[in-house]
């Protein structure tokens, strides 16, 4: 690996880090030059081979979320992961975000359907138990939603 395929590499870590450590702030992907290369880049840099997230490309089908394990109280973190890929034609959808990570509360639109975050919402209703998702998108961003952000529906685009 060379130096440079280190620091963009490092540079999509940092940038997956951010994203997950401050729920709907939207980072750039550092080398990156589109959605694709973005969600690429932020694979390979944060997660093992043997150990890669679900990815979903496009708007989760309904039930898609809550079929994905959650963990237990003892181990939460065996709750999965999910890297969302969306596009420009993604829908929007109008929240308010709150819990560790967010100042207060956060007023923010996310490019995922109601129905999508009602499920990850469900998905992470019985704490510490839930699933982290990762959407990647539209363009070359990152947005993280950890299993202990809530999310109350505003509206919709």
């Amino acid at each position: 690996m060379t130096a440079q395929t280190e620091i963009v590499l490092h540079d999509a870590f940092r940038a997956t880090l951010v994203a997950l450590s401050h729920p709907g702030s939207v980072q750039p992907v550092p080398g990156a030059g589109d959605v694709v290369e973005a969600v690429r880049l932020v694979l390979d840099a944060t997660w093992e081979p043997e150990a890669l997230p679900v990815v979903i490309t496009g708007v989760p089908e309904p039930g898609e979320l809550l079929d994905l394990p959650v963990g237990t109280e003892e181990e939460p973190e065996l709750g999965a992961t999910v890297v969302v890929l969306v596009d420009e034609d993604a829908p929007v959808t109008r929240v308010r975000l709150s819990g560790p990570g967010v100042d207060g509360d956060l007023d923010t639109d996310l490019p995922l359907a109601a129905g999508v975050l009602a499920e990850r919402e469900q998905a992470c209703a019985a704490w510490p138990r839930g699933i982290d998702v990762v959407v990647v998108g539209p363009g070359p961003c990152v947005v993280g939603l950890p299993r202990t952000t809530r999310i109350a529906l505003l509206g919709t685009d």
